[in-house]
């Protein structure tokens, strides 16, 4: 089993004002269809720090949904969880890939900027790989430079940077979600496997 910890976004329930962690379930099958386990990390830094110590978990997703701290310009539960899931990836040699917002929260922390794109929310293509493809974005915000360490894996047609990664923190990036897709494409398997250095 390579189980792999997954942060949650938060949801508000707005009948009773009381909070959720939650997770699309794609994402499971998608990991499942990668060979991956999933390792559920709640919004408490404290709480998944401490999993992640214990479990050991050959590496750490941080998820897509919602907004990070560079938008909203507040630090929530998730943000503070995520930040200190960094620390502890940095302190124990684990690979970390970001998706959508899991990248963006990357990079903010590295001292890239988030810059306002259209035409991101939806199917848009990109070129990896020498390859022109089509993928499944949902983003408002993207980068056009990379800080320094980082590597452009991936753009969009308008000049976006769609995947990234920095070999020496073993942080990979993408800016598409893989697990929207009904079935897995062979491109993002074998990126997510390689992130986490897993042979395919």
């Amino acid at each position: 089993m390579i189980l792999i910890g997954l942060t949650m976004l938060r949801h508000l329930n707005t009948r009773h004002g009381d909070w959720h962690d939650a997770l699309d379930q794609r994402w499971s099958v998608f990991l499942t269809q990668c060979g991956l386990t999933p390792l559920y990390l709640p919004n408490d830094p404290d709480i998944s720090t401490a999993l992640v110590k214990q479990l050991r978990p050959h590496g750490l997703l941080l998820t897509g949904g919602g907004d990070c701290s560079a938008v909203t310009g507040a630090l929530d539960n998730r943000d503070t969880t995520e930040q200190a899931l960094l620390d502890l990836a940095g302190e124990l040699l684990l690979p970390v890939l970001g998706v959508c917002r899991g990248m963006q929260v990357m990079l903010t922390r590295a001292g890239g900027t988030l810059e306002s794109v259209s035409d991101h929310v939806g199917k848009h293509m990109i070129v990896e790989a020498e390859e022109h493809r089509q993928v499944n974005s949902f983003h408002d915000y993207g980068f056009r430079h990379v800080p320094s360490g980082y590597d452009v894996l991936a753009m969009s047609d308008d000049g976006v940077v769609e995947a990234v990664c920095h070999p020496q923190l073993r942080h990979t990036g993408i800016m598409w979600h893989p697990e929207r897709s009904p079935a897995a494409h062979a491109l993002d398997i074998q990126r997510v496997l390689q992130s986490f250095g897993v042979a395919p």
